[in-house]
């Protein structure tokens, strides 16, 4: 029995935290959400872009779930929290089993750090 628990979890673990959940219609959502803000406040965008900027670099190192969202909350203070909410939202769609103790794996991280790519191309045109 505890064999088969191990088995179970491990293979929960694996699957179920492997990457980002590629929705498409979460990505056109959240890309959609994330224009609109930046247009209508074109002075945004500097900042927006040094703060997605930071959290790249923040998610180089050992990183929890939790870290990751107080990170998200400290680069976009409260004038940015509709951009805040945009990525936590779209980060949230898949969320790991483990949030506050055990890292995040690297291809979710890699699945973060594309998202957040792909934003910033979206606040630079």
């Amino acid at each position: 029995m505890k064999k088969l628990f191990i088995a179970m979890m491990f293979v929960v673990f694996v699957f179920g935290c492997t990457g980002l959940n590629v929705n498409t219609a979460t990505n056109v959502a959240t890309d959609t959400a994330f224009v609109m803000v930046l247009q209508n406040n074109p002075d945004y965008k500097a900042p927006v872009i040094d703060a997605l900027n930071k959290i790249k670099t923040f998610l180089s190192g050992k990183v929890t779930y939790d870290d990751l969202m107080l990170e998200i909350a400290k680069v976009l203070p409260d004038k940015y929290a509709v951009v805040a909410v945009v990525l936590t939202g779209y980060i949230e769609t898949d969320k790991p089993i483990f949030e506050t103790y055990i890292s995040m794996l690297d291809s979710y991280k890699a699945g973060i750090v594309t998202k957040i790519d792909r934003l910033i191309l979206l606040a630079s045109i």
